[in-house]
């Protein structure tokens, strides 16, 4: 996890902000933040596997957090931030259920926070997950109703609920991206960053949805931006946002356009009988007004570049 911290732009004092998890979305926030000069920063470990370090992780945690750029006074506003969770869509409950206890910990240790710094407010974010909720649904709007298809889905239900439980004391908000892709250092890659590595590397994708599945799909980069302002937001007061592009594309428009942008042939491999073939849109209507999605041609020559100069990266270091 990774601290970060500022002086309050509502006067004396610091603005920390807690965020857990520097995958392709984490990371994305944590970047946008240090445009906006949020900073310094300081990296400390978290166990997601052992309950009783995770609790010992904690406590060095908070330590921290009064000794992050103390000449800025007191700390006035706390952002604690949950971008973690390595589970894939297929996951089962037992990994899962992991996650979840991890996931509880950290909202109860938000709430520790909150009390003992009383004079501060204390913000709560959420990363959930459209796809995961709303699985095998069209034209989802605001109105539309979560029927998790799996326990995937499941699980992130769980953990709005536990949001919804910490809204009694302070702001929340919950962000529901369709399905994101971008480039990330760390963590693991999605389809379409996996596509463009292995066109130039000449290796094979496997597809598990079928080529007329139709999805949404936002850039990592965006998503963080948009929860980078929700951080810097002056006003917190709890919302729930689903951030999709709301123009939806079919894996074949997807794989034209990877194509078309790597300018190589794609070598895939097709699943006979899809476990993710099940389409999910969603009406524009059910967008954040300050949301600016990039359109996906554009996403991916820019996940096309980053993938290419980090090649370059690598082989200048080898």
């Amino acid at each position: 996890m990774i601290l970060l911290a500022r002086p309050s732009p509502q006067g004396d004092g610091r603005h920390v902000v807690a965020v857990f998890g520097v995958g392709l979305v984490g990371g994305a926030i944590v970047q946008a933040l240090r445009r906006s000069e949020l900073a310094p920063s300081v990296e400390l470990p978290l166990s997601w596997q052992d309950a009783n370090q995770r609790a010992d992780d904690l406590l060095r945690i908070t330590e921290a957090m009064s000794g992050v750029a103390p000449e800025a006074g007191p700390i006035q506003r706390l952002d604690v931030v949950w971008a973690a969770g390595a589970a894939g869509f297929d996951a089962e409950w037992t990994t899962l259920n992991r996650e979840i206890a991890a996931f509880e910990d950290i909202a109860a240790w938000t709430r520790s926070l909150s009390s003992r710094w009383r004079s501060a407010t204390c913000v709560f974010h959420m990363l959930s997950s459209a796809g995961g909720l709303f699985e095998g649904q069209r034209f989802v709007d605001a109105d539309s109703i979560p029927r998790p298809a799996r326990p995937y889905g499941g699980s992130k239900l769980v953990q709005e609920k536990i949001v919804h439980g910490l809204r009694k004391e302070m702001p929340g908000y919950i962000y529901r991206p369709s399905s994101i892709y971008g480039f990330s250092s760390t963590g693991r890659f999605g389809l379409l960053s996996t596509l463009v590595s292995n066109a130039k590397k000449h290796a094979t994708t496997r597809i598990f949805g079928g080529l007329d599945t139709v999805r949404d799909y936002v850039l990592s980069s965006d998503v963080g931006g948009f929860i980078a302002r929700r951080i810097e937001g002056a006003e917190p007061s709890s919302q729930t946002f689903t951030l999709a592009s709301g123009k939806p594309a079919s894996v074949s428009e997807m794989l034209e356009i990877a194509r078309k942008v790597v300018g190589r042939p794609l070598y895939l491999k097709l699943d006979v009988q899809p476990s993710n073939a099940s389409h999910i849109t969603y009406r524009v209507s059910a967008l954040p007004q300050d949301w600016r999605p990039t359109d996906l041609e554009t996403g991916i020559r820019l996940v096309s570049r980053q993938l290419a100069l980090s090649f370059e990266a690598g082989a200048l270091q080898r």
